[in-house]
C-alpha cells in the first residue's frame, strides 16, 4: 500500500516545528554566563586589535585570491593538455 503524499510533508513539517521550537533553548545553552563581553566599538589604539581585526583577515583574503588565480591556471592547463592529446589521437 502507498503512503500518500500528503502525510510525509506534514510529517517534515512536525520535525520543522520542532527544530523551530527548540532553537532557542540551544542557543541558550551555548551561552557562557562568566565571560565579559565588549560593548561598543573596536578600540583601534591597541595592537592587537589592529591585528585580530584587520591584519589577519587581510592575509586570509589575499591568501585566497592568490590561491584562487593559481588553482584556476592549472584547471585551464590540465584542459589544454587534454585537448591536445585528444587532437593527437584523431
Amino acid at each position: 500500500m502507498k503512503t500518500k503524499p500528503h502525510i510525509k510533508i506534514n510529517f517534515a513539517f512536525g520535525y520543522f516545528l520542532l527544530a523551530l521550537l527548540f532553537t532557542p533553548f540551544l542557543s541558550y545553552s551555548q551561552k557562557q554566563q562568566d565571560i565579559p563581553r565588549p560593548r561598543g566599538p573596536i578600540d583601534f589604539s591597541e595592537t592587537s586589535n589592529i591585528v585580530i581585526y584587520l591584519v589577519i583577515p587581510a592575509i586570509i583574503i589575499i591568501t585566497f585570491l592568490i590561491l584562487r588565480k593559481t588553482l584556476s591556471g592549472k584547471v585551464e592547463d590540465k584542459e589544454g593538455v587534454k585537448k591536445s592529446i585528444d587532437e593527437r589521437n584523431k
